[in-house]
């Protein structure tokens, strides 16, 4: 096949295409995808911000932005060429990291058809926590730090790419806060090498790297010996084991090197510990096995269970970190993603030395497996990729409207970000010192389409805190009348002149708070109404 169009050129284009067409307008349904890019323009104009700039319920209080390297980067692109181009590396960066994943399950002995599967299937499972958001930079390190630790253990790398996760996660700290995760992963390697390697210490067995010493032999003739059974650790040697130790101490230290000191850890121990978002937040709730997510994430841990299966007994540290994920997973769905990145990874280093993968060989005609893997070294598919991508970018920069790599593609979806309001929020909302009651998930629209305005409140749950969030979700949960005294006590102390609440799809029962503006005509008075989105102005 020509070098520039191989079977990782045809993976790449066809990831990056779903992805552009089925992110259009899904990736932004996370609010954050709209106020990170106006944090990020606050730190590039004004520098980085230390009280909350956004809520009139917490003005002046102290906030900062934990994820601001990111929040950076993400204005930068929206400036360069609106959402289509945030759009763009989100779907590019996704396509080009799967697609490096892809390239390792073939040199793991999968055939590409059995490869495109098992990867794009991963993805599939993790894509319910994609969003245009910092925690994706999480997704990307993640599968790198698997990788690493994979090549490292497999004697395909020495301990400086190890020692290169050191400044890597230095970046990662400052933008995103799952480089403990990435920490986690590496300690537990480590750890579970250090065992193995004081395991045969005790057992006196000798350890790769180390000439054992010679046992004179008894008698003359000469006894046949098996072929010993290499040990499953990386770690020949003390000097070996201290330098490792020394690489995860490195990294546990890395969360300090940020613009904001210890906070950023306070930060990260206030989202970590919760006991309020997993009870009101739907990424930080328990897998659930009856939705959606929950079996995909669930259908994946069979999968991977049952290829761990297939080669014991020899199973290797690398193979099992998926199983922490897995475990995390079901205490918090939102770590289902880590785990398809993490398990998808070694799945490619796995599947050679299962039993199906000798199955396959011997029964099969090589198209699902082999024993000779069919990719090319050298970088020659990433042309075709990078020039399209290229072009995609100086499209957008241009602001040329073509279909999907062109400027105007994405949208946005009134079911989750009210565009159908946005004349009557310009007109009535975006003004100074507008102060504004509204849904908690409407507070990332209100922060990038009325930047005048203040908010009631948003997601930035670290600011807010457990027993504001708590209130909050409770009371919004009550029926109208008990609803009312509440509204009213936060109407008398903060004084709000609008509110943009949350509407019923078609069929639906109306939310309580909007049943309780309605029924105040004489305090109350809508203004306009979207498809999913209504907005009230008080009466003078």
């Amino acid at each position: 096949m020509n070098r520039w169009l191989r079977a990782e050129t045809a993976f790449f284009l066809v990831v990056w295409l779903l992805l552009t067409l089925v992110f259009r307008d899904r990736g932004f349904y996370d609010p954050g995808s709209l106020w990170h890019v106006r944090v990020g323009e606050i730190i590039l104009t004004e520098g980085m911000p230390r009280t909350d700039p956004f809520s009139y319920t917490f003005a002046g209080e102290r906030w900062v932005p934990q994820q601001w390297g990111a929040e950076v980067v993400m204005a930068l692109l929206h400036r360069a060429g609106g959402f289509d181009t945030l759009l763009l590396a989100f779907s590019a960066g996704l396509a080009l990291l799967y697609t490096v994943i892809f390239r390792r399950a073939v040199a793991g002995g999968m055939g590409p058809i059995l490869a495109a599967l098992v990867v794009g299937g991963c993805l599939f499972v993790g894509a319910f926590h994609y969003f245009v958001r910092p925690h994706m930079v999480t997704v990307a390190f993640l599968s790198y730090t698997m990788m690493c630790v994979l090549d490292y253990e497999r004697g395909r790398c020495s301990v400086w790419r190890l020692a290169g996760l050191v400044p890597l996660f230095v970046v990662w700290t400052n933008l995103h806060g799952g480089v403990l995760g990435g920490t986690l992963t590496l300690g537990l390697a480590v750890g579970g090498w250090g065992l193995l390697f004081l395991r045969d210490r005790v057992r006196g067995q000798a350890v790769p790297g180390e000439t054992p010493i010679p046992t004179p032999t008894p008698t003359p003739t000469p006894t046949p010996t098996p072929t010993p059974i290499p040990t499953p650790t990386p770690i020949r040697d003390w000097p070996t084991a201290f330098t490792l130790v020394g690489i995860v101490a490195a990294c546990l230290l890395t969360p300090l090197v940020n613009p904001h000191g210890l906070e950023m850890i306070r930060i990260w121990n206030r989202i970590v510990g919760s006991t309020v978002l997993p009870r009101v937040v739907h990424e930080h709730m328990p897998l659930d096995p009856t939705m959606p997510p929950g079996q995909a994430v669930i259908g994946l841990g069979v999968f991977y269970l049952v290829l761990l299966t297939g080669a014991w007994p020899r199973l290797r540290v690398s193979w099992l970190l998926p199983l922490v994920w897995l475990v995390l997973s079901f205490k918090g769905i939102r770590q289902g993603p880590l785990f398809a990145i993490t398990a998808v990874v070694a799945v490619t280093d796995l599947w050679r030395h299962t039993v199906w993968h000798r199955l396959l060989v011997k029964y099969g005609d090589g198209s699902l497996a082999s024993d000779t893997p069919s990719v090319t070294a050298g970088a020659g598919w990433t042309v075709v990729p990078a020039v399209l991508v290229l072009l995609a970018a100086g499209l957008q920069a241009a602001r040329l409207p073509v279909p999907v790599i062109g400027a105007g593609w994405v949208r946005f979806d009134p079911d989750f970000v009210p565009v159908d309001l946005n004349a009557a929020v310009r007109e009535h909302l975006d003004r100074p010192d507008v102060r504004v009651f509204n849904d908690a998930n409407l507070g990332g629209y209100l922060i990038y389409f009325a930047p005048n305005a203040k908010v009631f409140m948003d997601d930035r749950c670290e600011l807010y805190g457990d027993d504001w969030i708590a209130r909050y979700s409770d009371a919004m949960g009550l029926p109208p009348d008990e609803l009312a005294p509440l509204f009213a006590a936060w109407d008398e102390r903060y004084g709000f002149d609008y509110a943009l609440v949350f509407s019923a799809a078609a069929g639906q029962e109306k939310p309580s708070i909007e049943r309780l503006l309605s029924a105040r005509p004489g305090q109350w008075r809508e203004v306009a109404r979207g498809q999913r989105a209504v907005l009230f102005r008080r009466v003078r």
